[in-house]
């Protein structure tokens, strides 16, 4: 059974969406599914305090996101709006254009782990 979760990503004319991203799974018995491996540059925590918003912006790198804590509320270049709440995990991948942004709902910080899939271009 696949893990699906959202995929922040850019159309022909790098306009930020959102799509499915699948992830196979193998059984691993007890009622888990588990994923192969996936290899990784690095991680990091981050904590942004209630009532913070990000403008505009892409992906620095392509990251895996998982929400610890907060409830974030992202807007996306088409229009399409969508609420990561704790244990939510998405694939942010719009690395051109615009990109997204987003602002904390709610009296909770938003606290994440980025799991960076590769290094980030040199600034």
């Amino acid at each position: 059974m696949p893990l699906e979760f959202p995929h922040f990503c850019t159309d022909n004319s790098l306009v930020s969406k959102v799509e499915t991203h699948c992830i196979g799974t193998n059984d691993h018995g007890h009622g888990t599914s588990v994923s192969d491996n996936i290899e990784c540059h690095s991680v990091r925590l981050a904590e942004t305090q209630p009532g913070g918003v990000y403008d505009w912006h892409p992906a620095p790198r392509k990251q895996y996101v998982v929400t610890l804590n907060g409830t974030i509320e992202f807007t996306f270049g088409n229009g399409e709006i969508l609420v990561v709440k704790p244990g939510d995990v998405f694939l942010a991948d719009d690395l051109e254009g615009k990109g997204h942004k987003w602002r904390i709902i709610g009296e909770e910080p938003w606290r994440r782990l980025y799991v960076h899939l590769e290094k980030a271009p040199a600034t």
